[in-house]
């Protein structure tokens, strides 16, 4: 098997999950880069990431973390965008000046439309146009930072959507990547991908319905994330069921194929691939970034699709206005909505599913 060359971009919970991945399957990350000071000097400090949870304690060595993106990419074979979904554009343009022909872009996770804002966005800042871009429909782990420098994996699934482009698949590397992570399985459809990843569903009535602890004191857990299936516990999971419901109404009238968020967990998480108890959680609460993404990066596409579908969407709506005034953010303004994702790339993947 080929040795690739990664760069992180983005060594959060997920990025830095993606940088034990790459370690333990004998591959090199060759730059990194994080725009959070305390990451990059605490990870500079200790030479590299510490892990534990599922496969144990260990240690990652990583190279000095680099000045911006665009010098982080510089050399890599694959780069790994495990950013916020939100900063996509804005990443795309940072790291554009340090990429070139042949390299392959994967964004760890997509949402929805994911690699068409990466790629319009790199396109608008001059990158070259061979540069290979996919998304994935989810996080390879489920995992959270103990400190800046340390990633606690409580889960790894077992099967991923890596959705892109059919030309995509030229890219040198496609195949050698796909031969180290076998986990992935590929999708030309990048909009019914990005539809069926389920954290909208689970996050934002989590998020909204316990809206009125967000601001409480509660200690050491004040702050974290709740795992997915706690989030839709009691009666957040009659909102998020008829979310799920909503969805797969504008999927189907659009001539998508929806995956239930039953079927995604089974695919995902076979027995023995998450961790419960033994590591401490990280807190009651979901954090902020949550709904910064999943409403402007899958609501209010959903909502779009489901306008050009003629399906009504008075639950999708509803929560996209909560959310607008929970946040003071207009999250249709400032998310995929018919400007960004434009009606014919969406027409153009409800008729390829069709065909």
């Amino acid at each position: 098997m080929a040795v690739l060359n990664y760069a992180l971009i983005g060594l959060g919970g997920a990025g830095a999950g993606f940088a034990v991945a790459v370690a333990a399957r004998g591959a090199k990350t060759c730059g990194w880069y994080d725009c959070d000071d305390a990451v990059r000097s605490s990870t500079d400090l200790a030479g590299g990431l510490s892990f534990e949870g599922l496969g144990g304690q260990g240690a990652v060595a990583l190279p000095k973390s680099a000045a911006n993106g665009a010098e982080a990419v510089a050399g890599a074979d694959i780069v790994i965008v495990s950013t916020t979904a939100d900063r996509h554009a804005a990443v795309a343009r940072e790291i554009a000046p340090g990429l070139a022909s042949g390299q392959m872009v994967v964004l760890h996770c997509g949402y929805v439309g994911g690699s068409k804002v990466f790629a319009d966005a790199l396109a608008s800042a001059g990158a070259p146009g061979s540069v290979a871009i996919f998304e994935l429909n989810n996080t390879l782990h489920l995992a959270g930072k103990l400190n800046p420098s340390t990633v606690v994996i409580k889960g790894q699934k077992r099967w991923l959507e890596l959705a892109g482009l059919p030309e995509a698949q030229e890219s040198p590397h496609y195949a050698a990547f796909l031969e180290q992570f076998p986990e992935f399985t590929y999708s030309p459809n990048v909009l019914e991908s990005g539809l069926n990843n389920p954290n909208c569903i689970g996050h934002v009535p989590a998020y909204i319905g316990g809206a009125m602890t967000l601001d409480r004191d509660m200690g050491d857990l004040t702050t974290g994330i709740l795992h997915f299936d706690e989030a839709r516990m009691g009666r957040v999971n009659v909102i998020a069921a008829a979310l799920e419901q909503e969805r797969d109404q504008v999927m189907r009238a659009a001539g998508l194929k929806p995956m239930s968020t039953a079927e995604f967990s089974r695919r995902c998480y076979p027995a023995g691939t998450r961790l419960f108890g033994a590591i401490p959680r990280f807190g009651p609460k979901l954090q902020k970034r949550f709904l910064h993404e999943d409403v402007p990066c899958s609501l209010v596409p959903l909502e779009v699709l489901g306008r050009q579908a003629g399906v009504a969407t008075p639950l999708t709506t509803g929560l996209i206005a909560l959310a607008n005034i929970l946040e003071g953010v207009d999250f249709r303004a400032t998310g995929r909505n018919e400007q960004v994702l434009q009606l014919d790339w969406m027409q153009a993947h409800c008729s390829a599913r069709r065909q």
